[in-house]
C-alpha cells in the first residue's frame, strides 16, 4: 500500500457524485487468484444500498485489484485504467473511497521510490500529467504535485496545484514555455520558460487564461533580468483573443524617442478580426493603422489595411539646409480579396488594391520598407473585378476598378468604373458538327464593348475640385472583329481580317492661337461626341525546313536543322485624317500657317485616328538547332538550340509620302550551357541617312533624310538580358537528399542525418543568382547612351538553422555599387533571430530582431533599428 504523502490535482468535471457503489464497478475479467479470493469473500446481497448513484458506469481494468468492504475502498494495482463519462485516468495505482468520494492516483516508482512514470488524466482534448493527485468528487477540490499541462502552443509546469472549483486552479512555482522540443518530449528541459512563484488558471467555457504575480524569463535554466510585475497569458486553447498589443520603444535621430505598434486587437467571431495600432514620436510625428483579416471557408478570404502618417522632420523656422523643417502627410490603403473558385463559377469577385501617397514607401514614418527593398518601388497597380460568366452563351460581362501610380512622376490614374461586355468568337455560317470549309464557313465574329470613367491626377490635386471638374474623363468604345481564312495549295495559310471601331466620348477640343500672349491654347468642350474607324488586313505564311545530316556517324556534329517561317501581309486603312471625315480640324498657328489637330484626342478609350495606309508587313522567323554526339546521354546524342527564335520584321507603307520603310525590328532568344542560361535580346535598326548641319544659332541640328542604304543602317535601340543561378549542383556536386539516410540526430540543437558509419551528413545549400541587363539608345545623337547593371542575390545555410543572404547591384557603366544588403537569420528553436544591414547608400541602416516564435507570446521580442536620419 502506498502512502498518501504525495497528492495532486486533476481537472475532473462534475460528472461523478460523492460516493462510489461497489455494485456499479464492473467485475475485472482478470483471472489472477488474488482477485478471485477478494471477490469470493464478498457477498453481493449484503451490500448496503448507496443513496446517491453515479451518473455513468465506471469502467476499469488493472493487473490486480483489491476490494475492502469493511473500509469501503477499492484498490487498482499496476496499469490501472479508469473510464468515467468523458474522463480517462491511467496510473500505476488508483484507490477509490466509496464513502468520502475521494480518488487517489499515483505514478509508477522505481526501486528507490522516485516517480518514473506519471499519471495521465484525459478529459475531452485536455491531457494532464502529474506524479500523483487526490480529488474529492463531492467538493471537486483537490491537490496535485509536479503537474504538466499542454495548452495549444505552450506547456504549463507547476510544483504544486490546488483545484478550487471547476474553473479555478491555483499554482505554486509555475513555469510556462512554448518550446516544441520539450513539448514533444525530445528534450527533458525547455530552452526557455517564464517562471512565477504564484499563479492562477481560470477556465471559462473551455478557454484557459493564466494570471500570475511577478514573472521573469529563464533561458537554459539561467534567470535573466527580463521581468514583469505580473503575467497575463489570455485564452489558452483559443487561437484568437482580444488584448493590448505591446509597443516597441526606441529612438531615431530625426524623429526623437518613440513608441511603435502600441494598439489593441479584437476578434469578431470566427471569420473577422481588427487590429488598431499607432506610433508616437517625441518630435511631433505620428502614425495610425487599422488592419483586418477575414476568411470564410470555401467562400472567400482577404485582408485590409489603412495607414495615415504625419511626418515632421527638421527644426521649425528653418527652411533651408540639412535641418530644414518638413511636414509630410502620407497614407496607404491595401486590400486583397480572393474568392474561392468553388463558391460560384459564374460570378467571380477578386480585388488587389495598393494605393498610397507617392512618397509613402520612401519617406513613411517607419523605415520598415528599407530591408525589404520596397523603397525602390517605382510603380504600383490595383484592380477590383466583378465578372459574370454565362453558362450556355458566349458572353462575359465585368465591372472593374483599375489604379496605376508612378512614384517617380507622381502621376495617379484611377478608372472607376470600367465596364466591359464581350462576345467570344462565333461562326454564324458554319454548319454544326461538321468541319468548316471555305471563307464563309470560317468567318468568325467577335465583339467587345467598354465604357469607363477615368481620373488622371497627382498628390496635390487628388480629391480636389480640379480633379472632379477638369481631370475626369468618360468614354466608351465598340469593337467588332471579323476573321476568316483558308489554306492555299496545302502549304500557305491565308488569313483575312477586318476591325471596326466606334468611340463615344464626353468632350472634344478646340485649338486656337492667342496673339495676346503668343501661345497656342486648347479649350475642352463638354458634350457627346463620336467617331469611327475601320481597317482591312490580309496575311499569308508558310514554313521552310532545311536539314543537314552528317554521313559520318562518329563525327561530333551529327546534323543541323533550320526552320524558316516567312510571312507577308497587307493592311489598308482609309485616310481618316482627311477633311472629309471631319475628325481633324484646322487652325492657324503662331507662324500664321494652317495646322491640323485631332479634336477627339482627349476622349477616354479612344483609338488613334490613322492616316491613309497601304502597308506591306513582312517578317522572317528562324529556329536553328544542332544535334551533337554525346555518349553520356542514353540516346547517344543531344540537341543544342543555337537560336530558339530569331525574328526580323518591318513594314513598307505605299501611301506614305516619305519614309515608307519602317525601322527593322530584330529580337530573339537563345540558350547556353545545356539550356541553363537564357539570353533575350532585341534591337531596332533605322535604314535612313542622317543629315547634320548648323542652324542660325550655330547649334548642330540632326535630321533623317528619306534615303535608304546599307551604309545608313544604324542601331537606335538595343536591349540585352540574361541571368543564371549557381547552386550546389552547378560544379558537379549532388543535392542533399534526406531519403538516402535512415538515422537522424541532434548535435548542439542542430539536426543532422547520419550514414551507416555514424558520420553526420549535411550538404550546405547555397545559391547565387546573377541577372545582367544592358540597354543602348542612339537616335540622332552622335554618341549613344548606355545603361547596364548586374544584380546579385545569394543565399547560404552553413548549418541547418543558419541562413545568410546578400543582395547587391553593380552598375558596370558608371562603375559603382548602387545597392548592398546583408541578411542573417538564426532559428533558435523557440526563438527567431534576424539581422539585416544596408551598409551604404541613401538608406544606410541596420535592423536587429529576436523574438519568440509562438504566436501566443509574439509580443515578447526585441527589435532595434538604426537611427536613420532621412
Amino acid at each position: 500500500m502506498f502512502t498518501k504523502a504525495i497528492k495532486s490535482i486533476l481537472f475532473f468535471s462534475p460528472v461523478m457524485v460523492c460516493t462510489v457503489s461497489f455494485g456499479q464497478i464492473r467485475q475485472n475479467n482478470n483471472d489472477k487468484d488474488h482477485s478471485k479470493i477478494v471477490s469470493d469473500s464478498i457477498k453481493l446481497d449484503t451490500i448496503i444500498p448507496v443513496k446517491e448513484k453515479l451518473e455513468f458506469v465506471v469502467e476499469h481494468s488493472s493487473e490486480d485489484e483489491i476490494h475492502n468492504r469493511k473500509k469501503r475502498m477499492t484498490y487498482l494495482l499496476r496499469k490501472a485504467h479508469v473510464v468515467y463519462g468523458d474522463m480517462t485516468i491511467d496510473a500505476d495505482y488508483i484507490e477509490l473511497n466509496w464513502d468520502t468520494g475521494d480518488v487517489y492516483a499515483e505514478g509508477k516508482r522505481d526501486s528507490i521510490g522516485n516517480i518514473i512514470e506519471k499519471t495521465k488524466f484525459l478529459q475531452g482534448q485536455q491531457e494532464i500529467l502529474q506524479d500523483a493527485f487526490k480529488v474529492n468528487f463531492k467538493t471537486k477540490v483537490g491537490i496535485a504535485y509536479n503537474i504538466r499541462m499542454t495548452q495549444e502552443d505552450g506547456i504549463i509546469i507547476a510544483d504544486k496545484a490546488k483545484r478550487v472549483n471547476d474553473s479555478v486552479m491555483l499554482l505554486k512555482r509555475a513555469d510556462f514555455t512554448t518550446d516544441t522540443y520539450f513539448k514533444e518530449g525530445k528534450d527533458t528541459r525547455p530552452d526557455y520558460f517564464l517562471r512565477a512563484k504564484e499563479g492562477k488558471m481560470v477556465d471559462k467555457n473551455g478557454k484557459k487564461t493564466l494570471i500570475t504575480g511577478p514573472i521573469n524569463m529563464w533561458i537554459y535554466d539561467v534567470p535573466t533580468p527580463l521581468a514583469l510585475p505580473f503575467g497575463y497569458i489570455p485564452a489558452m486553447g483559443e487561437k484568437r483573443a482580444a488584448g493590448i498589443l505591446m509597443p516597441r520603444p526606441g529612438e531615431r535621430t530625426n524623429l526623437g524617442f518613440f513608441i511603435e505598434d502600441l494598439g489593441f486587437y479584437v476578434p469578431f467571431g470566427d471569420n473577422f478580426d481588427l487590429k488598431l495600432s499607432g506610433d508616437i514620436y517625441t518630435k511631433g510625428s505620428w502614425a495610425v493603422r487599422a488592419e483586418s483579416t477575414y476568411k470564410k471557408r470555401y467562400k472567400y478570404s482577404g485582408s485590409f489595411s489603412a495607414t495615415t502618417d504625419n511626418r515632421l522632420t527638421g527644426i521649425k523656422g528653418i527652411s533651408n539646409g540639412a535641418n530644414a523643417f518638413q511636414k509630410n502627410n502620407m497614407f496607404q490603403v491595401t486590400w486583397s480579396h480572393l474568392q474561392d473558385p468553388k463558391a460560384n463559377p459564374y460570378w467571380l469577385f477578386n480585388a488587389n488594391v495598393n494605393f498610397s501617397s507617392t512618397k509613402y514607401y520612401r519617406e513613411s514614418v517607419r523605415n520598415q520598407y528599407i530591408n525589404t527593398g520596397q523603397v525602390f518601388t517605382n510603380n504600383v497597380n490595383s484592380s477590383i473585378s466583378l465578372t459574370k460568366n454565362f453558362e450556355t452563351l458566349p458572353f462575359t460581362a465585368s465591372m472593374n476598378m483599375n489604379h496605376s501610380q508612378n512614384y517617380n512622376t507622381g502621376i495617379i490614374s484611377v478608372t472607376l468604373p470600367n465596364l466591359t461586355f464581350t462576345m467570344s468568337r462565333i461562326y454564324p455560317f458554319a454548319k454544326k458538327n461538321t468541319p468548316k470549309e471555305g471563307l464563309l464557313q470560317n468567318l468568325g465574329v467577335s465583339y467587345a464593348f467598354q465604357a469607363a470613367n477615368q481620373v488622371t491626377t497627382n498628390d496635390s490635386d487628388i480629391f480636389t475640385d480640379k480633379m472632379w471638374k477638369d481631370q475626369m474623363r468618360m468614354g466608351a468604345s465598340h469593337k467588332v472583329d471579323l476573321n476568316t481564312g483558308v489554306t492555299l495549295a496545302n502549304y500557305f495559310p491565308l488569313t483575312l481580317s477586318s476591325r471596326y471601331n466606334e468611340v463615344w466620348g464626353d468632350n472634344h477640343i478646340i485649338k486656337s492661337y492667342n496673339s495676346t500672349n503668343n501661345k497656342e491654347e486648347k479649350t475642352i468642350v463638354k458634350g457627346f461626341n463620336a467617331y469611327r474607324t475601320f481597317d482591312f488586313n490580309a496575311s499569308i505564311s508558310t514554313n521552310f525546313y532545311g536539314l543537314y545530316l552528317n554521313p559520318n556517324k562518329e563525327a561530333k556534329i551529327l546534323g543541323i536543322q533550320h526552320v524558316i517561317s516567312p510571312s507577308i501581309g497587307f493592311t489598308y486603312t482609309p485616310n481618316f485624317r482627311s477633311e472629309s471625315w471631319g475628325y481633324y480640324k484646322p487652325f492657324t498657328n503662331k507662324n500664321q500657317e494652317q495646322d491640323w489637330y485631332n479634336q477627339y484626342e482627349n476622349i477616354l478609350n479612344g483609338v488613334d485616328i490613322p492616316p491613309l495606309s497601304n502597308s506591306l508587313n513582312f517578317g522572317i522567323s528562324n529556329n536553328l538547332e544542332m544535334k551533337i554526339k554525346d555518349n553520356s546521354d542514353p540516346k547517344g546524342f543531344k540537341k543544342i538550340k543555337i537560336f530558339e527564335t530569331l525574328n526580323f520584321s518591318s513594314s513598307y507603307n505605299l501611301a506614305a509620302e516619305e519614309f515608307k520603310l519602317s525601322p527593322i525590328i530584330i529580337n530573339g532568344m537563345t540558350s547556353l550551357f545545356d539550356r541553363k542560361v537564357n539570353v533575350q535580346f532585341s534591337s531596332s535598326v533605322n535604314p535612313y541617312q542622317i543629315r547634320r548641319y548648323l542652324n542660325a544659332s550655330g547649334e548642330e541640328v540632326s535630321e533623317y533624310v528619306d534615303k535608304i542604304g546599307l551604309g545608313n543602317l544604324r542601331i537606335t535601340n538595343m536591349t540585352l538580358g540574361t541571368g543564371y543561378t549557381f547552386d550546389n549542383s552547378t560544379f558537379g556536386g549532388k543535392r542533399f537528399d534526406a531519403k538516402n539516410y535512415k538515422k537522424r540526430g541532434t548535435v548542439r540543437d542542430e539536426n543532422f542525418y547520419y550514414d551507416n558509419d555514424n558520420y553526420a551528413q549535411f550538404a550546405i545549400p547555397w545559391s547565387l543568382t546573377a541577372n545582367v541587363t544592358y540597354n543602348y539608345n542612339k537616335m540622332l545623337e552622335r554618341k549613344g547612351k548606355s545603361t547596364g547593371s548586374i544584380a546579385f542575390n545569394g543565399k547560404i545555410s552553413p548549418t541547418p538553422y543558419w541562413a545568410i543572404s546578400a543582395n547587391a547591384t553593380y552598375d558596370f557603366i558608371k562603375n559603382e555599387i548602387t545597392y548592398v544588403r546583408f541578411g542573417f537569420e538564426r532559428d533558435l528553436r523557440s526563438f527567431t533571430l534576424s539581422f539585416n544591414w544596408t551598409p551604404m547608400g541613401t538608406y544606410k541602416s541596420y535592423d536587429f530582431f529576436i523574438g519568440i516564435k509562438a504566436s501566443i507570446l509574439q509580443d515578447l521580442k526585441y527589435n532595434d533599428r538604426s537611427r536613420l536620419n532621412y
